[in-house]
């Protein structure tokens, strides 16, 4: 917190768009953004933007299964911290990140994993659980993982990842050694989150069976990870079908959603629903953790992270 300037050690996970970043980090917390699959164009216009109106609280993220286009834009623009996941960063990368006075973050899944990491001398570790949403780099759950992190990682701070939606679960964690958490389930669920209202309701209505490890979304082979997600109609018939692979699965090139932007989405593509998208939305790949039974509303961003101090502190 004192290094970050933060006033909870709350940080968001890389999805939801630039007014939750925004949000979170004028919270108190540390807003995120998600650099991945972008190429240059308005990088830099965003960083600035970003970095005027939350002081610097935010990081962005890169899965190193894709080339990071941005990073030399977002760097150049003065981006204070960068985050890698499901890879480690070159040698060349991580020089040229210290050389723009800029942090790094890499996410791990296990002890091996952190030592590995931490060769390349990162600001802080995220050590995610299989209970994550979204595409999990976790092999097995958080509480297999954690210790063993906490242990190698020393004086370097470590972050945890993985069903975390109350402040209950923040105090567990942080009981457990880790030096905050990273939240992406409960603050999709958030009014300033660019989710779709129907992936929003569906957020709320989940139960405690309601999500589901599978590799069913993957964009035809162009990034077979796994992932947590709501169970849908979509994975309902794959399942069925035998969890049939690439170029067989049932419904495969049909277009479920559009967006105006983005064009038409297919029927197991990774994009996840966010304003803007119409037509058959609760077919396409809804994230969410093992934490999304206690989410039941969606409350400003300011709001939640007040509760959640609340009920760390046992108030």
């Amino acid at each position: 917190m004192e290094a970050f300037g933060l006033d909870y050690p709350i940080v968001q996970a890389a999805p939801g768009g630039e007014r939750l970043a925004v949000a979170v980090a004028n919270a108190g917390g540390l807003g995120a953004l998600q650099y991945t699959w972008s190429g240059t164009d308005g990088v830099q216009e965003q960083v600035t933007s970003m970095l005027a109106r939350t002081e610097g609280r935010f990081y962005a993220n890169f899965v190193l299964h894709f080339e990071p286009v941005a990073l030399d834009a977002v760097l150049e623009a003065g981006c204070p911290t960068v985050q890698f996941s499901w890879g480690l960063p070159k040698a060349e990368t991580v020089s040229k990140i210290r050389a723009a006075g800029a942090r790094m973050a890499i996410q791990v899944s296990s002890r091996d994993g952190a030592e590995r990491a931490l060769e390349l001398t990162p600001d802080f570790l995220i050590c995610q659980g299989i209970e994550a949403g979204g595409h999990v780099q976790a092999t097995g759950p958080l509480a297999h993982a954690l210790p063993g992190v906490v242990e190698v990682a020393g004086t370097v701070p470590v972050l945890v990842a993985g069903g975390i939606s109350t402040g209950h679960d923040i105090r567990d964690v942080l009981d457990q050694g880790a030096a905050g958490v990273v939240m992406g389930t409960r603050f999709m669920a958030t009014e300033e989150s660019r989710a779709h209202e129907t992936y929003k309701q569906r957020l709320m209505e989940a139960g405690d069976d309601s999500t589901v490890y599978t590799n069913c979304f993957n964009d035809n082979g162009n990034w077979s990870a796994m992932h947590r997600a709501l169970r849908n109609d979509t994975i309902r018939a794959w399942e069925a079908a035998g969890c049939p692979l690439d170029g067989s699965r049932p419904g495969e090139g049909d277009v479920v959603a559009r967006h105006p932007m983005w064009g038409p989405v297919l029927r197991y593509a990774m994009t996840n629903p966010v304003t803007g998208h119409t037509g058959e939305v609760e077919a396409m790949a809804m994230y969410a953790g093992m934490g999304v039974s206690r989410v039941h509303d969606v409350p400003p961003v300011a709001e939640l992270i007040e509760r959640l101090w609340k009920e760390f502190e046992g108030r």
